[in-house]
């Protein structure tokens, strides 16, 4: 494979991803000293680093703390069409007419994303995966797999290659179950994160762009929970369609 289609993590990129989200995480901000823990890097290199990102509008400095600043808002502003726009009302709404927890979720690089949830979660201990917006596994979750089937073919065949250095079994698997996922436009998980999860996956789309994935998770209780889950999803996919017409 070229180096283009490699993606490999680069340290000074993943120290300012860590900076941002250490920043955005803290409501009261970080100081320097938190951050370099945070990064595992010398306090005079941080330093650098967030100069650059206050400089920029990425960060914003008050009494020595750094928060999340204003310039990651404006490029989705710029981009237009960035993640996928869903309110609370209507996720409630979604997961009453699915009849489960429903989950919005997109990729972050290697990784699934909860942005939202709506309904009551009978699995209290995933509640803060989704409310803290944990990232969780490409290749192990639903929603991840989902979104990573429609990624652009060369963008996930990067992608690939690099989660098979760690994964190899789980990226041989995806790709036997790719053309059924894409065909089917849903995708399944059987306890691939956690051993008492059923899961499936549906595409949120904008403008026929899959821009995220709608989540229904139940426990796992065999053949029967999977036959819940498969006609969830037929009536969210029912009132979706109905809803855009």
């Amino acid at each position: 494979m070229s180096e283009q289609g490699r993606r490999r993590r680069h340290r000074t990129v993943d120290r300012v991803v860590w900076i941002l989200e250490a920043a955005a995480r803290a409501p009261g901000g970080v100081t320097v000293a938190e951050l370099a823990r945070t990064v595992e890097a010398p306090a005079s290199s941080v330093q650098d680093l967030v100069n650059g990102l206050v400089a920029t509008g990425f960060l914003l400095e008050q009494h020595r703390r750094f928060r999340l600043g204003p310039a990651p808002h404006v490029l989705n502003l710029i981009a237009g069409r960035v993640v996928p726009r869903i309110s609370q009302a209507e996720l409630d709404e979604l997961s009453r007419v699915a009849g489960t927890p429903v989950l919005l979720t997109v990729r972050v690089g290697l990784d699934a994303v909860y942005l939202a949830r709506g309904g009551e979660d009978e699995i209290p201990r995933l509640v803060p995966l989704a409310d803290q917006h944990m990232a969780r596994p490409l290749l192990r979750t639903a929603a991840g797999r989902l979104l990573l089937a429609f990624t652009d073919e060369a963008e996930r065949r990067g992608l690939l290659d690099e989660l098979s250095r760690n994964d190899p079994e789980a990226v041989a698997e995806f790709r036997c179950a790719l053309p059924a996922i894409r065909a089917s436009r849903i995708s399944r998980s059987e306890g691939l994160a956690d051993p008492e999860v059923s899961a499936l996956a549906i595409p949120v789309t904008d403008g026929g762009v899959v821009t995220g994935a709608l989540a229904l998770m139940r426990r796992r209780r065999g053949r029967s929970e999977r036959l819940r889950l498969d006609r969830a999803a037929a009536r969210l996919l029912a009132h979706i369609q109905e809803k855009q017409t």
